[in-house]
């Protein structure tokens, strides 16, 4: 009963590492940063996806006196810079920038000028922002849930290597569930609702699966295949294990 205990606790504690290695190298994960003028900071953060329908809004947060912000950006093929002036309200500098509709892209940057003292954030080159469309929060819980849940039942089974009473036959077809439920339900949903696509249009069939959601439900089930006609299943789940870990915490 030990022995079972540590390794939930270890497949949990694997899962978190690898749900953050997961979040910290997404290609939607912010740009943040903190700009000093003298003993006063402005604190800044560029997103780079917004799921809404209407105007994405930028805000930066600072309570330096005399701060002139302005927000540029443009189409990634276009050669000057739309120009915004943020205005303040509360220590929160903000303007809006308009949405071009779904998988549409623009590119932005904030020029900060304090006494003439001007620096472009958080580069010259500025950030990608793709617009989506509105997307509840219901389905991206559900989205981040059935993926986190399936990679730590197969890490939990992967660690069944480690016990002598292994159980990895009876354990095995969890996982299948959550990763059907993922790459076969929910990651349509949510492309769909991405797409802004209820009610108006029908997408492509590409358009609402993508190969790295597939890629789970793909190998696992090769995994189960092996794990019921091998002798050596706890070296195949291990390995599988391994392998769904290291595609769900480093995003290629």
């Amino acid at each position: 009963m030990k022995q079972q205990l540590i390794l939930w606790i270890a497949a949990l504690a694997i899962t978190f590492i690898s749900g953050y290695a997961n979040r910290i190298t997404s290609k939607e994960y912010p740009v943040t940063g903190t700009v000093k003028y003298n003993t006063h900071k402005i604190s800044y953060l560029f997103d780079k996806v917004y799921r809404g329908n209407d105007d994405y809004k930028f805000q930066v947060f600072s309570k330096l006196k005399g701060l002139k912000i302005k927000l540029q950006y443009k189409k990634k093929d276009d050669l000057n810079w739309n120009e915004k002036n943020l205005t303040l309200n509360h220590n929160i500098y903000s303007a809006a920038i308009p949405n071009l509709g779904p998988s549409k892209n623009i590119i932005y940057r904030a020029e900060l000028d304090y006494n003439n003292d001007k620096i472009i954030v958080p580069n010259n080159e500025g950030v990608k922002l793709t617009f989506w469309g509105r997307t509840s929060k219901s389905i991206m819980l559900f989205y981040n849930l059935a993926l986190f849940f399936g990679i730590f039942l197969t890490t939990r089974i992967g660690l069944e290597f480690f016990n002598e009473n292994e159980k990895i036959k009876k354990l095995s077809l969890f996982p299948l569930i959550f990763f059907i439920f993922y790459g076969m339900l929910i990651v349509p949903v949510k492309r769909t609702y991405e797409l802004s696509a209820f009610g108006n249009k029908i997408p492509q069939i590409d358009q609402l699966f993508d190969i790295r959601s597939l890629a789970f439900l793909t190998i696992w089930i090769v995994a189960i295949i092996l794990i019921f006609n091998s002798k050596r299943r706890k070296i195949v789940a291990l390995v599988s294990a391994v392998i769904l870990l290291l595609l769900y915490g480093i995003n290629i």
